[in-house]
């Protein structure tokens, strides 16, 4: 044992002298050849540009014989190699360009013209290149000289100064090496032996003839044995006592219906777990990861957990991030789970995760019922203060929602248009869950990149809506839709029966009633901006509304109230500055809103108007031409906003932004025969007009008289409602 810990300890201290002797040798032949070479360019510069300052007049005057005498002088330095003078350019005084004086003591070898970005000092293995600029009185530069000096003198000094570095540091290395051996043979090696003389009697349980031979020095030795004979002792008793609490700990955590885990940073389990975890996720293996754990509770989410896990571990993002993008909730079988992450650091280090796992499906339903329920008293108080625009709203949503569930759509921008437009209605009538449900679907398509939903998306959609049918058509069973009239409208009325006016002409009044009143609808426009502007941190803005009593048939004109809320959105995240810009703008906060409706030239016109801050054509044009859009005339331009994902916003918000709104209001105004005129000046406004055929919409016998849309259903026809 000694001769093998003398060597074991000789190898690494020969090692360690002969490192720091080479390291010394190095390091002094590389400052001594740093040192003569820094003389050497310092004297190699300082001549140059003695030489410089001597050859600017003969230069400056173009005497060519002084300047082969100033080369000639620099050249009998023995180390002077190679010398070229270059002109720049000729001046009247004299001068001249190109070479004009040279010198070469071994043959030619050209140094080269001079670039105005060459280096003014450049070293290599056998060489110093000094540039040196010649500067006339002016400080105009009108040679150059370059000059070549030989290191071979230095090369050989250093060589020989090498070799007496090498004998001085070898024979310090050697005494070195012999001075520590020696000590640690004192001091190491035979106090080492004696230890391991004194711990072999303490493991035969010799400690007492131990104790009686240690003599003087040896005592510490013994001491030292004794202390670990206490330190076994102790390491027994602890573990004694760590197994009756990892006990204890293993029946309080089986005992409560959370599952604790721990996890590594490698993403493998400690054993030390709750026994509910089992209980849901089914027997995990020795080797078992938080990925595989995850896989037996939802499969889809095992890679998701894998790449946030690694990710968390290479520490290339703050923790709060990489914690944030794990997983926070798992389902199986209608059983969800919700999962907490709790880091534990050591010194500022991630060692691992602490991973609470605990079930949540009481209280999922229980939010559930209570979301079922906020929705139906939304839709009950909807329907009761205005059953024909609650009526309207059902067989519209209801014909988009089955068409969004047809597996089988051919027209993917369709698809898109009809969520966007389901989620802004849906919002509008309070229906959240609806709301949140499409705005998660646009948000999953646009990941995609594909507008195509999957089973699940679909059926996910299919449930909530179903269970908002299933409550609220029994309400509509039978119910009495009430016609609104005017105190004007009543009073025509009054005033044709008391002239006793044709039988026809009352016919057209009476009839007329029955039509949607357009006041009505501007009316809950006005609460479409109001909840808009609230949801994006903007003043409510002022709202003024004209309708002139007009009235148009709610069939016809159901799908244009549909898509209505695209523009009042538009104009509120779009159109509408935030408070802070307008005050900037010296603009008045709130900003102010028209809504109208009549009746012009044949024509029945819906119009909306703001102060905002107007259609940036600039921006328009920049982004139709990244699409490939037509973009010279402002023709062109207007039809580049209702393009299918166009939009100007920077950021997609739970209004408006993601260019699917404008592009159904074109569809379905074009799809109503109508058409739509635009208005628009940066920093004033913008206002937009939708023109309709006054014959087409307002034909009286053409069987647009029914009160509500009739749209399909998930599982039947929505049965329509008496009209009193």
């Amino acid at each position: 044992m000694f001769l093998s810990l003398g060597v074991r300890i000789t190898i690494p201290v020969v090692l360690l002298v002969v490192t720091v002797a080479v390291g010394v040798y190095l390091g002094l032949v590389q400052k001594s050849r740093a040192s003569l070479m820094s003389s050497k360019e310092q004297a190699a510069d300082m001549v140059v540009k003695l030489t410089s300052a001597s050859v600017l007049p003969a230069v400056v005057f173009g005497d060519p014989q002084e300047m082969e005498r100033a080369v000639a002088n620099l050249a009998r330095n023995p180390d002077v190699s190679d010398v070229e003078l270059w002109g720049f350019e000729s001046s009247a005084l004299g001068g001249g360009e190109g070479l004009l004086a040279q010198f070469h003591r071994a043959g030619p070898r050209e140094l080269g013209r001079p670039a105005p970005t060459a280096s003014r000092m450049a070293r290599d293995a056998e060489s110093i290149r000094v540039i040196e600029p010649v500067v006339n009185l002016e400080g105009k530069r009108v040679a150059a000289l370059v000059v070549r000096f030989s290191t071979a003198r230095e090369s050989a000094a250093l060589a020989q100064l090498s070799r007496e570095i090498s004998y001085v540091a070898v024979a310090t290395a050697l005494c070195l090496a012999l001075g520590i051996l020696f000590a640690l043979h004192r001091v190491v090696v035979r106090p080492v032996k004696q230890l391991e003389e004194a711990a072999g009697r303490l493991a035969r349980g010799e400690q007492h003839e131990l104790q009686r031979a240690q003599r003087g020095a040896s005592d510490e030795v013994g001491r030292l044995a004794d202390k670990f004979a206490d330190m076994a002792d102790a390491v027994r008793d602890r573990e004694q006592r760590l197994g009756v609490r990892n006990a204890e700990l293993k029946l309080i955590l089986d005992s409560v219906d959370q599952g604790f885990l721990t996890a590594r940073m490698d993403g493998r389990l400690l054993p030390e777990r709750s026994g509910i975890v089992e209980k849901w996720a089914g027997p995990l293996g020795p080797d078992a990861t938080v990925w595989s754990l995850v896989a037996l509770i939802e499969p889809a989410a095992a890679g998701w957990m894998r790449a946030a896990w690694e990710q968390a571990s290479l520490d290339l993002l703050p923790l709060e991030v990489a914690i944030d993008q794990l997983p926070k909730r798992l389902q199986r079988h209608g059983q969800q789970l919700s999962l907490a992450y709790h880091p534990v650091q050591v010194d500022g280090v991630l060692e691992r995760v602490v991973i609470v796992m605990t079930d949540i499906t009481g209280e999922v339903e229980r939010q559930r019922a209570l979301a079922e329920q906020h929705e139906f008293a939304a839709l009950v108080d909807q329907f009761v203060r205005d059953r024909r625009a609650f009526r309207s709203f059902w067989g519209e949503a209801s014909r988009l929602v089955v068409t969004i569930l047809d597996p089988n759509q051919s027209a993917p921008e369709l698809l898109r248009r009809h969520v966007h437009t389901l989620k802004g209605n849906a919002r509008f009538f309070g229906l959240n869950r609806v709301s949140n449900a499409c705005h998660e679907l646009e948000s999953a398509m646009a990941e995609r990149g594909e507008f195509k939903l999957t089973d699940r998306e679909r059926a996910s959609l299919h449930d909530i809506w179903e269970s908002l049918r299933l409550r609220i058509e029994p309400l509509m069973q039978g119910a009495t839709v009430f016609i609104e009239v005017s105190q004007d409208e009543y009073r025509r009325l009054l005033d044709a029966v008391d002239q006793k006016r044709p039988l026809p002409e009352l016919e057209q009044l009476v009839r007329g009633l029955r039509r949607e009143s357009v006041g009505a609808r501007l009316t809950r426009a006005k609460s479409v901006l109001q909840d808009a502007s609230v949801k994006l941190g903007k003043a409510s803005p002022n709202v003024e509304i004209s309708h002139d009593d007009l009235r148009v048939p709610p069939g016809p004109w159901a799908p244009f109230w549909s898509i209505f809320a695209h523009v009042l959105n538009n104009a509120v995240d779009h159109g509408i500055e935030s408070d802070e810009e307008r005050h900037r703008a010296g603009k008045p906060v709130p900003a102010n809103i028209v809504l109208s409706g009549r009746r012009h030239d044949g024509e029945v016109v819906i119009e909306v108007r703001d102060d905002g801050r107007g259609i940036d054509w600039q921006r328009v044009r920049a982004l139709a031409v990244e699409r490939g859009l037509p973009s010279q005339g402002q023709r062109e331009l207007e039809q580049a906003l209702f393009a299918d994902g166009f939009s100007l916003k920077y950021q997609v918000s739970e209004v408006s932004g993601r260019g699917v709104g404008l592009a159904a209001v074109k569809n379905v105004v074009s799809a109503m025969g109508g058409r739509i005129e635009l208005e628009s000046k940066l920093g004033e406004g913008a206002t937009w007009r939708f023109r309709f055929s006054l014959d087409t919409l307002l034909d009286v016998g053409s069987g647009d008289e029914s009160d509500e849309p009739k749209g399909p259903t998930l599982s039947g026809p929505t049965s329509s409602a008496a009209v009193s």
